[in-house]
């Protein structure tokens, strides 16, 4: 019975003794896994958060980007637009001229050169204020500017004939904004366009007729001029812009026979 009772004991003691290492054990573990949980949470979370600020601090630097590139667009853009508005102004290089008015009426001699004498020097500040390119062009037709001007101006000096020389000033001065604008458009020609295809018959056209109705006023100017009854010093003034619109016409019609018989490579199509 002792025996029994001891082999129980050593049974027991022995359950009891292998118990204890299994709770600590699992005890042990349950901590383990604890630490290692809390540790993975935590590491999540960080990750978790970095990431989150990355892909804030990413958006940002996109966003920054964006606007940086938006504004280097839009500089460009100005600058191409400036640049393409430049070079539009240089191929559109139009002259304008205003027509010479008669209101600015002489009524002696000496007012007539001191009115003569101004009108040169705005033409003169005219001319100068124009781009290179247009210069010539524009000091040619200001000569015929200024001559038709003095020719308005004299009406009140000139008497019975005053009005007629007038209405011949003013036929004149249509048709110095018609011959301008064909000469610009003789010289706006490039080298190549000449060699190919000559010159610009339609504008050289458009320069002789203009040039004959000139003449024909010229003729009728020195006409009347000569038959008038004014005074010698009044007649040498107003002969001497006559001289300067003939002058101006013998020009035009030697560029315009010039233009004319300029042939080019395929002139022989036309």
């Amino acid at each position: 019975m002792k025996k029994y009772v001891y082999a129980a004991g050593i049974f027991t003691l022995a359950i009891f003794m292998s118990g204890v290492p299994i709770a600590v054990l699992a005890e042990s573990n349950d901590i383990e896994i604890g630490v290692n949980a809390e540790v993975r949470v935590q590491v999540q979370g960080t990750d978790a958060s970095t990431g989150v600020t990355a892909r804030i601090d990413e958006s940002e630097d996109g966003q920054e980007r964006v606007e940086k590139q938006e504004k280097q667009s839009k500089v460009q853009s100005s600058k191409e637009q400036e640049n393409d508005e430049e070079i539009k102004g240089e191929d559109q290089d139009e002259i304008h001229l205003e027509l010479e008015d008669d209101e600015d009426i002489a009524f002696s001699l000496d007012d007539l050169k001191k009115k003569i004498e101004n009108r040169k020097h705005e033409l003169d500040d005219e001319e100068a204020s124009t781009t290179i390119k247009s210069r010539e062009i524009v000091k040619n037709a200001n000569e015929v500017r200024l001559a038709v001007h003095s020719l308005l101006a004299s009406k009140e000096l000139l008497g019975g004939i005053g009005q007629q020389v007038s209405e011949i000033a003013k036929g004149m001065n249509d048709s110095v904004a018609t011959t301008t604008s064909a000469e610009a458009q003789i010289q706006a020609r490039s080298f190549f366009s000449k060699l190919f295809f000559g010159g610009d018959s339609a504008a050289a056209d458009v320069i002789t007729q203009a040039v004959a109705q000139n003449q024909q006023r010229i003729d009728d100017l020195t006409k009347l001029l000569g038959e008038a009854n004014v005074s010698a010093d009044i007649q040498i003034v107003l002969k001497a812009q006559v001289a300067a619109i003939q002058d101006a016409q013998t020009r035009l019609q030697d560029l315009a026979q010039k233009e004319q018989k300029m042939w080019g490579l395929f002139s022989w199509r036309f």
